[in-house]
């Protein structure tokens, strides 16, 4: 066989260590993907070539073993001495950064990547690999898998951190109904995933499909990068556009997207659903411009643009409004991981913020013009407990303590002036943080009654209820009780340490208002549940805590209980 002519300079032959050289056998070439860009009416049917870059690749023979092994380079090109027996060069949708995998598997417990078998012909001594997109889906695994590399990429740049291994579940048909963080899967392997939307192969030109939306595979790939380095304020569901939600929800899933826009150095965020001329976007964001109303620190655009005017202007990021802070990404990035190590952290934005003043990385005159610039409440402020709309977030409820509060997610305007959402929306969800000093068995119960819309009793209203939670300080779910009955409780042995309680409308619209008791027994009391060990959370399947990530594109899937009052296991898929 003749040398790879036109082929790359030598690179090494993974199964011997040798150089391929002109006096041995090689293979040499490209591997280029299709990588249309999202329109008004969806996905272009067609667009540039990008190169697959850093990719594995395999030399197989004709039972499929392998007989060497390879990669990419930035461009895509390739070259590898060609074992006598090599009958096909296998290319795979897995790459690494800093020696962890990344990869895309049509598994949803990772055990493969996507691979694709390109046959080698005769002597043939290069290959020009395209995947077409709309031929092949491929083409989508290589467009996620790249967007992967570059949020690796963007985490080591600014923190000097290597993430632990991350795959992509992926696969058309299979895949259809949300784009969401599953955590460790499976549980115990050290190997962490997102699952992304994928369509239906017979609906492709309507349905929603996450793989051309670089913006979105890297929100969800943010998830993962806040769950390894920084707090986790959120218990999930659906968060669609325009609305006020539960603070906690807002401020993880717009610090999603604001690193999404960081790492591909672009305020623009967008998201695509199906392909032209029958598709629309979804979202179609400038962050840079600020986001539409609602504002404040329940709406996720809002915290999505003022993260971003935090960094822009500095490391990469164009800053074009003159906002008079610029901490960039690096910057951004870091704070979060330093509010982490504050005992009881479960932030929203209006925490972070004042954490940013409190430890000087911020001057107050520069956050309050900031603030200005991007339409703020009027008294958004750092150190007043009764300045921040609409009050205190979480609420801080001593042991033995009671609170009394009011959910409303029918009024519209919501009370909070927004629109109303069941399950997630800012008038619908209320947090409260407990400090439980020594272990003990913590009773959390709640009593409700159905009001009107200006908050009188309503005992005819048999519409809607309440759920109540009992999640740890990084919103693991611990344990929950539903249902039409007036009065829910929660009870479970803990050890030390921060808790959260959520009071909240059972995904159904309600207009109720509460009174919450909550105190701590000590251990072997009456009361203790039998059987239940301190500090086990219950978690979803395959041991991950699951959170909804793609905005409007699932309900808040809540299981209904067995019976009134009776605690059910979760939340499901979130």
């Amino acid at each position: 066989m003749a040398a790879c002519a036109g082929a790359p300079a030598p690179a090494p032959d993974a199964a011997r260590g040798a150089p391929c050289t002109h006096r041995r056998a090689c293979v040499g070439g490209a591997v280029r993907y299709e990588a249309p860009r999202p329109t008004a009416t969806g996905v272009a049917t067609s667009g540039p070539l990008r190169p697959a870059a850093f990719v594995a690749l395999a030399l197989t023979d004709g039972r499929g073993s392998v007989l060497a092994r390879g990669r990419t380079d930035r461009d895509g090109r390739f070259v590898m001495p060609r074992p006598p027996r090599a009958a096909s060069l296998e290319v795979q949708a897995q790459t690494e950064v800093g020696g962890a995998p990344l990869f895309v598997s049509p598994a949803s417990d990772g055990s493969r990547p996507y691979a694709r078998a390109v046959p080698l012909d005769g002597d043939a001594s290069r290959l020009d690999v395209v995947f077409r997109a709309g031929r092949d889906p491929f083409a989508g695994a290589l467009r996620i898998v790249e967007s992967l590399r570059l949020g690796a990429l963007a985490v080591r740049r600014w923190t000097g951190r290597t993430l632990p291994a991350f795959f992509a579940y992926w696969r058309r048909g299979r895949t259809y109904r949300w784009s969401d963080y599953r955590g460790e899967v499976p549980a115990g392997s050290g190997r962490y995933s997102v699952e992304l939307l994928a369509g239906r192969w017979a609906h492709r030109a309507t349905d929603d499909a996450d793989e051309q939306d670089d913006a979105i595979v890297l929100h969800e790939y943010a998830h993962f990068v806040m769950d390894m380095l920084s707090t986790d304020s959120s218990h999930g569901g659906s968060h669609p556009d325009g609305y006020l939600l539960d603070p906690g929800l807002a401020w993880e899933e717009g610090r999603a997207t604001w690193f999404a826009a960081a790492t591909l150095g672009s305020p623009i965020y967008k998201d695509s659903v199906g392909t032209r001329p029958f598709g629309h976007l979804r979202f179609d964001h400038d962050l840079e411009r600020g986001a539409g109303a609602p504002y404040g620190p329940g709406s996720e655009q809002w915290v999505a643009a003022v993260l971003w005017d935090l960094a822009d202007g500095a490391g990469g990021l164009l800053d074009t409004d003159g906002d008079p802070v610029a901490l960039g990404p690096a910057g951004v990035l870091d704070a979060m991981m330093a509010l982490r190590d504050v005992p009881g952290a479960y932030p929203d934005l209006t925490t972070f913020l004042c954490f940013l003043e409190g430890t000087g990385r911020v001057d107050r005159a520069a956050l309050d013009r900031l603030l200005a610039m991007n339409n703020a409440p009027a008294r958004l402020r750092c150190g007043d407990a009764t300045a921040r709309p609409p009050g205190p977030w979480p609420v801080d409820l001593a042991l033995p303590g009671a609170a009394r509060g009011r959910l409303d997610s029918r009024s519209n305007p919501a009370p909070s002036g927004g629109r109303p959402h069941p399950g997630t929306g800012e008038d619908a969800v209320d947090v409260y943080r407990i400090h439980l000093t020594a272990q003990g068995v913590l009773r959390a119960r709640v009593s409700w009654w159905p009001v009107d819309a200006r908050g009188r009793p309503a005992p005819g209203d048999r519409t809607g209820g309440v759920r109540i939670e009992l999640r740890t300080i990084r919103s693991v779910l611990i344990d929950a009780a539903r249902g039409p009955g007036r009065t829910l409780a929660v009870e479970r042995a803990l050890a030390p340490g921060y808790y959260v309680v959520y009071v909240r409308d059972d995904g159904s619209p309600t207009r109720a208002r509460y009174r919450l008791r909550v105190a701590v027994d000590p251990p072997g009391r009456a009361g203790d549940p039998a059987g239940r060990r301190a500090d086990a959370p219950r978690t979803t399947r395959d041991g991950a805590a699951r959170r909804s990530s793609d905005p409007g594109k699932r309900d808040d899937a809540v299981r209904p209980a067995a019976r009134p009052g009776v605690r059910d296991g979760g939340l499901g898929r979130r």
